[in-house]
């Protein structure tokens, strides 16, 4: 499978897997929410990798199609990386965020690490052999 592909499944099932009901969500702003997002995964992008480039950063509806299912932001960016990238994210990296709060999942089998802390999801797929990772998620649905 295609990486652009595969980083857009995982993006897309972080967000809406992302979009929720939270009171707390509904009193701040799509532009705060996604602001945070975009700070969480830029600073993650940045802990694994170099020459960060922006793949997608648009803000749309959480349910595609039903505009009153509130906004929802889709973040990715892609980020040169060197060997060993993918022990540094499922070992330090993971243990800093999970530290700080983020729920740490890792699917067997994969090169890929999903982080989740409140309605904020965030993840990274990793392809050494192209020395590359794509960083992308949400920071939740906000009606």
């Amino acid at each position: 499978m295609r990486p652009a592909l595969v980083t857009t499944i995982i993006v897309l099932g972080l967000a809406l897997g992302a979009c929720g009901d939270n009171k707390e969500d509904k009193m701040r702003t799509i532009d705060e929410v996604a602001s945070q997002a975009r700070r969480d995964i830029d600073a993650l992008a940045a802990r694994l990798g170099s020459d960060p480039e922006v793949r997608e950063d648009v803000i749309t509806d959480c349910t595609p199609g039903q505009k009153d299912s509130g906004k929802d932001l889709i973040y990715t960016i892609h980020v040169t990386i060197e060997p060993g990238a993918m022990d540094r994210l499922k070992g330090e990296i993971a243990d800093d965020l999970k530290a700080d709060g983020w729920t740490v999942k890792e699917d067997a089998g994969s090169d890929s690490v999903r982080f989740a802390k409140g309605d904020a999801t965030m993840g990274a797929e990793v392809w050494e052999d192209l020395g590359k990772a794509s960083v992308g998620g949400s920071g939740g649905c906000v009606k």
